[in-house]
């Protein structure tokens, strides 16, 4: 490991975050903004701007390629690809081998759609999210599931293409949940709620203080402590 990557480690480390991959790693494009408590395993990054929010974990060996936001408290497992490019080739012209535009006038540009990853989502080991895709708050992407079409909140999704096999809750307590925004409160008040029954968690809700995370912008330059907590 570089002097540079090492100091810079240390630097987010020193911010509330870990990131394992050095800044040299960094895509040439990738800029992330992070709040407190992102752990970030030795993933590639091969993304634009995307911001990923507090005590969300993503294990190494991911892709993360055309997504622009994941939520607070997302769990994603080892190999998983989110926003996985899908117009890379011309599937209309005569081939779809580069060739035609290497060399030639012609031109082929991309279409680019970015995925977004909502709060408490589970992603699987080697799941792929494919690009413009958009998960719901809540839902669960069993292991190397296939997501081609947006993900309902608290969704469980399975298979290939991926389809939806149940719902974590009935309508009413899923709409309680996303009205509540529990994940915009303090998690030390949080953990004082008796997790194991979100009923009885929703009830005691509203008196709970709102969470206040910093936030930090790193790439291949290094990084910068954004202005205000959120």
């Amino acid at each position: 490991m570089s002097l540079r990557d090492w100091y810079w480690k240390r630097w987010i480390r020193r911010q509330g975050g870990k990131v394992s991959l050095g800044v040299s790693k960094f895509g040439k494009r990738a800029v992330l903004a992070l709040e407190q408590e992102v752990r970030l395993g030795d993933v590639i990054l091969d993304c634009r701007e995307l911001s990923i929010g507090a005590h969300t974990y993503i294990r190494s060996d991911c892709l993360l390629q055309l997504v622009e936001s994941i939520g607070r408290f997302c769990s994603i497992g080892s190999g998983a690809v989110i926003g996985q490019e899908k117009n890379t080739h011309p599937v209309d012209w005569l081939s779809t081998h580069p060739f035609q535009y290497t060399g030639t006038p012609l031109e082929y540009t991309a279409r680019v759609d970015m995925a977004s990853i909502g709060h408490d989502v589970w992603i699987g080991h080697s799941a792929m999210v494919m690009e413009g895709v958009k998960v719901g708050t809540g839902a669960i992407i069993a292991t190397r599931a296939v997501v081609t079409r947006d993900v309902p909140p608290y969704a469980v999704v399975a298979g290939v293409p991926a389809r939806v096999v149940r719902y974590r809750y009935p309508p009413e307590m899923i709409e309680r949940l996303l009205a509540s925004r529990w994940w915009e409160r303090d998690v030390q008040a949080l953990q004082r709620l008796p997790l194991n029954d979100p009923a009885a968690c929703l009830a005691a809700m509203e008196p709970l203080p709102p969470a206040r995370y910093g936030r930090i912008r790193i790439s291949r330059k290094g990084g910068e402590v954004l202005p205000g907590p959120q």
